[in-house]
Formats: C-alpha cells, sequence, structure tokens
C-alpha cells in the first residue's frame, strides 16, 4: 500500500464508511509474490475498522477477480 491509500482508509475509518480493498494487475507477478503482498495487505487492512476482511484480487486482463468485484459492488449498492 501507499501512503495515499493509507491516507485514504483512514478517512473512510474516521467517517465509519466501509470498503473493499482491491488489488489490481494480479496477473503480472508470480504467486508466491501475490501471496506475500496479500498477507502484508490483510495485517494492514486488520488494523482499520472499516475494512472489509475480503481482500479482491483483480486482472484485466484475464478476468480474474471482476465477477466477484462486481458483486461486492452489488452487495455495497444494495445494503
Amino acid at each position: 500500500l501507499k501512503d495515499v491509500d493509507r491516507d485514504v482508509m483512514k478517512m473512510l475509518d474516521d467517517a465509519a464508511v466501509s470498503y473493499h480493498l482491491v488489488l489490481t494487475k494480479g496477473d503480472k507477478v508470480t504467486l508466491a509474490e501475490l501471496a506475500k503482498t496479500l498477507e502484508k495487505v490483510r495485517v494492514e487492512a486488520a488494523k482499520h475498522p472499516a475494512a472489509h476482511p475480503l481482500i479482491i484480487t483483480t486482472s484485466s486482463e484475464t478476468g480474474e477477480g471482476i465477477a466477484e468485484l462486481r458483486t461486492a459492488i452489488l452487495e455495497a449498492v444494495l445494503v
């Protein structure tokens, strides 16, 4: 995560607005690198009360994770 990501996460936490974290370009790294990044993000996300525990990884090239992201968006809108 970048500092700007952390700033937005803090702002959303302070406003009590729930959010998902989405990792893009999941196809651009090895599975080992992706697993390592996911673990780091999970640890950091756990410190943010408004962060949804599900972290979505997507790839626009392979379509991986797109259905899950669409579902998460629909669920957020319908709540």
